[in-house]
């Protein structure tokens, strides 16, 4: 009787190789359907040629430049390989004309604040933004501001939620296209490890429902049925298939609530 044929390790480390190969595929082609990224008036060619080269790295091909109606000879030279997405870019003349396009606008910012009176500038790192945005149906538009001054308050109030790269207190200022490359390719990552639209833990579920009681409690819901209510919610939660990206934002919806609701939750 003849032995079964053995696999070559040379072969199997082709296999793994193409299958490794294919799941980056995939997981550029959702994504680029999905992701654009947003210049706002950027100053330097070179931070613009980087950008296409990080897009280009990442997959991307949308690149929008607000306020800047040419790019510079010089960005094309820091693009190399990635001209082709300078010469397709869009260009408008402000963030307002664009912003229907898409379900989520992300602004970047150095600053951090955990002040629910900010709560404009509340923001994720790059990890969580794309934990919780990634699972997303709509389009996702990552916002870059400028090299100087960066996103001004009218444009900030376009933004549906913020990225912060953690950086040192002293120089917390990332380079416009390390920021990008930085924040695509936790993207990137995100996409191939841990996948999208995940059913959220039991954990997150209890965190919601205990969300849910404080904020009955702060109206004139009757203190005496809030346990038999969170009963219900725990049981009703896990029966469905609730989401990380539909956690986080009952979540938020509820912090907003209770912000409003209770006058020592600004301190």
């Amino acid at each position: 009787m003849s032995s079964p044929l053995k696999t070559k390790p040379s072969q199997l480390f082709k296999e793994e190789e193409a299958k490794r190969l294919s799941e980056i595929s995939n997981a550029v082609g959702a994504l680029r359907e999905k992701i654009s990224v947003i210049l706002v008036e950027p100053k330097y060619g070179g931070n613009i040629g980087a950008v296409a080269r990080s897009m280009h790295n990442s997959g991307l091909t949308d690149l929008v430049i607000v306020a800047r109606p040419e790019i510079p000879e010089e960005a094309f030279k820091y693009a190399m390989h990635s001209t082709s997405i300078l010469e397709n870019a869009k260009h408008v003349d402000t963030l307002s004309e664009i912003r229907d396009d898409y379900e989520v606008m992300a602004g970047t910012s150095s600053v951090v604040t955990f002040n629910g009176r900010k709560f404009r500038r509340i923001s994720y790192d790059p990890e969580n933004f794309w934990r919780i945005y990634l699972a997303g149906e709509g389009k996702i538009a990552l916002v870059f501001g400028r090299e100087d001054d960066g996103l001004r308050n009218s444009e900030i109030e376009q933004c549906d939620s913020f990225i912060h790269i953690p950086a040192n207190p002293e120089y917390p200022v990332y380079n416009l296209s390390h920021s990008v490359a930085v924040i695509l390719y936790e993207m990137l990552h995100q996409s191939l490890t841990k996948g999208v639209n995940r059913k959220t833990s039991s954990n997150n579920v209890t965190r919601l429902v205990d969300q849910i009681i404080r904020t009955m409690e702060l109206t004139s819901y009757p203190g005496y049925k809030s346990r038999n209510t969170a009963v219900m919610l725990r049981r009703m939660f896990s029966r469905t298939e609730l989401t990380d990206t539909e956690y986080h934002k009952m979540m938020g919806l509820f912090r907003y609530i209770i912000f409003n609701l209770d006058e020592d939750s600004g301190d």
